[in-house]
């Protein structure tokens, strides 16, 4: 099967390697990267290096390198097709195959749909006759109407009334784990992830199931708990209550960002469709991607202080450089938008909705907090919060925010400017700091000789001015690295079709991951050469090459020698001696060339 290049190269650009690579590994800002703990190996300093720039991560520890796809490859254990069609998952892009019917992955993710309205529609009818689970959406002012709309359900207060269901529908254990309906105790039971729980099927933008949440109808923890990551689930994706906003035609072109289930509910309930939640995690430039195909602002109503929130306050950065104009709703009193709309009413919440002031007014507004002008400490602490907030803007905002800014506390201009440009000047000093560090873990993996002969030369191969000379006088049969064996045709290959974009395309066409990693490595070295010393560094490398072929080649049959003598095995014996001495040869040959 196929996927045409250029699909390949939009998943890729769609999926930023960050927000993929965090799903698996906690990240921390360095610099213009992002580092953390390897996930290929163990160790405790981290060393694995992610760029967003270059889209690549790379291990300074064990060597490991690639791009997104490679990443979803190695770490979720698929093939490359299946990695793609992940991430063309994650991103809402579909593909389109002639024999998608027949494909293995769609069968597996058709039959996770199905099992997951299976158990939507078993969770729905166990709510008709659960008294308890009907009183707790009543109370909370949820009519049946809405009930029936959302598909809300409840999951009985044991461990295999849905397991023992969904066999009966014919389904096995692992495709009802697999889906995160159920989970394999260490000692190998199986029970129901959901118990004793009201239920909130989660829908894609298409209105697919694709999971649940589940709320405690007592004290019992957690008291939220959500489908893990499946096949068809990925939280940094999808928004609770998307698929309803957008049936609804979106005429306004913006969304309510709200954080619960039932908020988003009850503004539905009340006429305002365009509601939609963040289904508990920070948003991600994914689904500010999602979003932005159907608005052009988010008006964010959250139940608790933002300002503390750093990770949901990075989500809404996202939003504004996704290019959104982001406003915050603050509910009074402390209401989440759930009982504010209930106790006032839907015109009382539209008139908050005018209200709504920008991101950043509500950030400098939670800046002052606190702070009293009088005070020379507390004022230099007011300007360090503000400088936070005023670095990572345009000129023409920063301009615009400083003047305001200095109106209202009598700050000048100057000063606020001074303060940014300070912090500026000590990221770029922080950034160097972490440059030298990786330099320093690089040095922890050391490889041989021959491995950076063979990756410069397929380097300097891609220069049409030495590529006729390397074709010439190295074969991929004198590499002993498979992958660069495979490389090494491969630039030939495109090269000889004069092809265009040839980096771009090599890497499009690196389907193995061992392959993609030494690719990476290949573009990432740097080769310091004169440009008259080229011909003889081609050489040099050339003879590293060759040398080593040859050099492994008679280690080999020295050991095979050795063996033959020890079981009296003389013609054979004879046989790899006069190879031997054809090698021997052969690398008197090379040193003479």
């Amino acid at each position: 099967m196929q996927i045409p290049e250029e699909v390949i190269e939009r998943i890729k650009q769609e999926n930023d390697i960050v927000d993929v690579v965090s799903e698996s590994v906690k990240l921390k800002k360095a610099g213009r990267n992002y580092s953390g703990l390897c996930p290929f190996h163990h160790e405790k300093t981290p060393s694995f290096s992610v760029s967003p720039d270059k889209q690549i991560y790379k291990c300074f520890g064990c060597g490991e390198a690639g791009n997104v796809i490679s990443f979803v490859m190695k770490v979720r254990n698929l093939g490359f097709i299946d990695a793609v069609k992940y991430l063309a998952d994650r991103v809402n892009i579909e593909l389109d195959f002639n024999n998608g019917k027949n494909n293995k992955y769609h069968e597996r993710k058709d039959a996770m749909y199905k099992i997951n309205t299976d158990a939507a529609r078993f969770f729905f009818a166990n709510l008709r006759n659960n008294t308890e689970a009907k009183e707790y959406f009543m109370r909370r002012g949820i009519n049946q109407s809405t009930i029936n709309r959302f598909g809300l359900g409840f999951s009985m207060n044991d461990w295999k009334t849905l397991l023992i269901h969904l066999r009966k529908k014919g389904y096995n254990d692992k495709a009802i784990i697999d889906a995160g309906l159920a989970i394999k105790s260490e000692k190998g039971t199986v029970y129901d992830r959901f118990r004793n729980r009201v239920m909130f099927p989660v829908f894609d933008y298409k209105g697919k199931v694709i999971g649940f949440g589940g709320r405690v109808l007592d004290d019992s923890k957690p008291k939220y708990l959500n489908s893990p990551e499946t096949l068809v689930f990925n939280k940094g994706t999808n928004l609770y209550g998307l698929n309803f906003a957008v049936k609804n035609g979106m005429a306004e072109r913006y969304f309510i960002m709200v954080e619960g289930y039932m908020d988003c509910i009850s503004l539905h309930q009340y006429g305002i469709t365009n509601a939609v939640a963040s289904l508990g995690t920070a948003l991600t430039e994914n689904q500010a991607k999602l979003m932005k195909r159907y608005a052009d602002k988010v008006i964010i109503s959250y139940d608790a202080d933002l300002a503390g929130q750093k990770a949901t306050l990075r989500g809404l950065d996202i939003l504004r450089k996704s290019g959104f104009d982001v406003r915050v709703l603050t509910v009074p009193q402390g209401k989440d938008p759930d009982e504010f709309i209930r106790s006032n009413g839907r015109e009382a919440f539209l008139k908050l909705i005018d209200n709504a002031v920008s991101l950043i007014d509500y950030k400098l507004g939670k800046a002052k907090k606190g702070i009293d002008f009088h005070n020379n400490e507390m004022i230099i602490r007011y300007g360090e919060r503000v400088t936070e907030i005023l670095a990572d803007l345009n000129p023409v905002e920063k301009d615009v925010y400083i003047k305001k800014i200095s109106e209202e506390t009598g700050l000048r201009e100057q000063s606020i400017y001074d303060m940014i440009s300070d912090k500026i000047t000590r990221n770029t000093e922080s950034i160097e700091d972490v440059n030298y560090e990786q330099k320093e873990s690089q040095k922890s993996y050391i490889e041989p000789a021959y491995i950076k002969a063979e990756r410069s030369i397929l380097k300097i191969m891609m220069d049409d001015s030495y590529f006729k000379m390397i074709s010439e006088n190295i074969s991929a049969e004198d590499f002993a690295m498979e992958s660069h064996k495979e490389l090494y045709e491969l630039i030939r290959t495109l090269k000889e079709k004069n092809d265009e974009n040839l980096q771009s395309k090599i890497e499009l066409k690196c389907q193995n991951p061992e392959i993609l990693k030494e690719w990476i490595s290949i573009k990432e070295l740097v080769l310091v050469v004169n440009e008259r010393e080229v011909a003889s560094e081609i050489n040099d490398y050339i003879y590293q090459i060759k040398k080593f072929k040859l050099e492994e080649q008679r280690k080999n049959i020295m050991n095979d020698i050795k063996n033959c003598e020890r079981r009296n095995l003389f013609e054979e014996s004879l046989k790899l001696i006069k190879t031997k001495k054809e090698i021997d040869k052969k690398l008197k040959e090379l040193e003479r060339d």
